[in-house]
Parts: structure tokens; C-alpha cells; sequence
């Protein structure tokens, strides 16, 4: 049995957004419920950044957040809204953990939950 693969499977069928992202905010994994809600397809996401789906008044601080987040190795909770492929805004709470390997971090992962 492949662990990995159980629990791909797993955030796959969740009803909440699950999601990943490098240090840079560029995606490494988005679930199907992300890709349902966002109205953009993992190949289309898997070749964006996540300021990319914020408002373009906050892009710099999501950007900046995630080095915060790196630097202090601790993840968030907050509110954003997300805008889709259809141009309208998604509420979103947002709750993300720093992912580290050997003492470094590598990737956010997150739960985003409809406000």
C-alpha cells in the first residue's frame, strides 16, 4: 500500500481547498475542490503562483508573508479572498503550516475553508 498515494487520495476528495506551495508561492499541489472553486485546472495552477490568485493590492504582502512565514518557521491563520478564473472574489479562511525538512523550510501547506 502506497501512504502517499492514500493520502493524496484523501485531500483529493475533501470538501475544503488543500493545497501547497513552495517558498516562492509558486503551487506544487491543488486539490479538486480547489481546483472547483478557483475555476482553474491543476495544469493551469501548477504553473502559477499563489499572489497570482490574490487581489493585486495585497499580491505583495502574500508574497512577503510567506517569507515571514519561512524566516519564523511558524504557519497562519487568516482571512483572503481568492479571485477565479471568472474574475470573482472567493472569501476564504486560510489556515497554513510551514513545512521543513532538515531544519529548513521548503513549502506552505494550507486548508482554506469558504467564509
Amino acid at each position: 500500500m502506497d501512504i502517499q498515494q492514500d493520502h493524496r487520495e484523501l485531500f483529493q476528495g475533501a470538501n475544503k481547498i488543500v493545497y501547497a506551495h513552495d517558498m516562492a508561492g509558486n503551487f506544487t499541489f491543488l486539490n479538486h475542490t480547489g481546483e472547483a472553486i478557483s475555476g482553474h485546472s491543476w495544469a493551469e495552477i501548477s504553473r502559477m503562483n499563489i499572489a497570482d490568485l490574490v487581489p493585486a493590492e495585497i499580491a505583495a504582502h502574500v508574497r512577503a508573508q510567506i517569507i515571514s512565514n519561512g524566516t519564523q518557521r511558524v504557519g497562519t491563520v487568516y482571512e483572503i479572498d481568492l479571485i477565479a478564473k471568472d474574475g470573482h472574489r472567493v472569501p476564504l479562511e486560510v489556515s497554513t503550516e510551514v513545512i521543513l525538512r532538515e531544519g529548513q523550510p521548503i513549502e506552505v501547506q494550507g486548508i482554506a475553508y469558504l467564509r
